[in-house]
């Protein structure tokens, strides 16, 4: 792995990306997505708590066909796309060919995988040997705590370190260059167990772990409150386990953003980002899937391309820009970083010739 990723998850890293932002800036459009989130399955295998995307979760038995999938990646590939994320709202790699789709993901772009581990058993582990990352999500700090959070059995807690522990032996074996992160979702529900959850996944060699807030979706049935300020402490126990080896990703400044106004009125961001889900329909906003306003084409019934030049896109694009109240969006959604920056490309101050 190389010791040189970015472990601020709370940046963006669009400027990094110079000429798609001066593509943008010219024309107003763009000429592709830079970043993809693709979903594979609708099924998961887990019901949390916490989830935002519970009125999509295990509604359908959507699954998408393995060779339509390979055709999408390849038309991201040739769109300009640089990254891929397998994730969305179900479980992707419950997937019959999820090993298949992943490897062919990662020999054209940069691909990651974020998932609950609970299904990556020994003959699925090849699947992360062409990965730049990989994330596990691990909300719950015990067998006890994590029936409660993910609405599982209290044994599958077990099953999931041990999935961990092979993944990481595996990466060691094959002298793998795929970071392997943990992510917990802090709430009320686990707070008291962090430290000890940390300490077990630093034992089991695992990369980084990462602490993120609670972030409300706007069609989610699950609405919870966290109270940040009452964990504060937290950050100073966590960074006390981090080391060259292990890295404490404690997101304060995500936590402090929670329910606050937004500093830009309108979403740039969607310009450089895609979401495919494993219907095959092409959504404008990752968070408003589901929600037809949002729909912009289906893989099935024309190309990417197609999708992202045509009428349909452009409208629902207007529809954004001019219409939408960001009142609607979700907090600290995956693009909030990134807007704040091309709402200020659009928008600059008076002093930002001065740099």
């Amino acid at each position: 792995m190389s010791e040189e990723f970015d472990s601020d998850f709370d940046d963006q890293r669009l400027m990094f990306h110079p000429s798609a932002l001066a593509y943008w800036q010219e024309h107003d459009v763009s000429l592709g997505p830079i970043y993809t989130e693709f979903e594979l399955t609708g099924k998961c295998n887990c019901n949390c708590i916490f989830c935002g995307v519970d009125y999509l979760v295990n509604k359908s038995a959507d699954t998408i066909d393995t060779a339509v999938a390979k055709r999408v990646l390849d038309e991201l590939h040739a769109l300009g796309n640089r990254s891929v994320m397998i994730a969305g709202h179900g479980e992707s790699i419950l997937h019959d060919d999820a090993d298949d789709i992943i490897r062919h993901s990662s020999g054209l772009m940069s691909t990651s995988l974020t998932t609950n581990g609970l299904s990556l058993t020994e003959d699925k582990l090849p699947l992360i040997d062409g990965l730049k990352w990989m994330r596990f999500s691990i909300n719950g700090c015990d067998p006890d705590n994590y029936a409660v959070i993910h609405k599982v059995r209290p044994e599958m807690f077990d099953v999931l370190l041990s999935n961990v522990e092979s993944a990481v032996r595996r990466k060691r074996g094959l002298n793998l260059d795929v970071a392997i992160g943990t992510q917990l979702v802090l709430l009320e529900e686990n707070a008291g167990g962090v430290t000890g959850l940390a300490r077990q996944l630093k034992d089991l060699g695992v990369d980084y772990f990462s602490v993120k807030p609670y972030s409300q979706h706007p069609l989610s049935n699950h609405h919870l409150t966290v109270d940040y300020d009452k964990h504060v402490q937290l950050a100073a126990q966590l960074s006390e386990l981090a080391d060259d080896s292990f890295k404490v990703i404690y997101r304060a400044r995500s936590m402090a953003k929670v329910s606050q106004k937004k500093p830009y009125k309108t979403c740039y961001g969607t310009h450089f980002l895609s979401f495919i889900s494993a219907s095959g329909d092409v959504w404008e906003c990752n968070v408003f899937a589901g929600d037809e306003r949002f729909l912009i084409g289906n893989v099935l019934d024309e190309s990417l391309e197609g999708i992202w030049r045509g009428e349909k896109r452009q409208s629902v694009r207007k529809f954004m820009e001019e219409d939408m109240d960001i009142a609607e969006c979700r907090d600290i959604c995956r693009m909030d970083e990134c807007n704040c920056y091309l709402w200020r490309l659009k928008n600059p101050l008076d002093h930002d010739d001065f740099i």
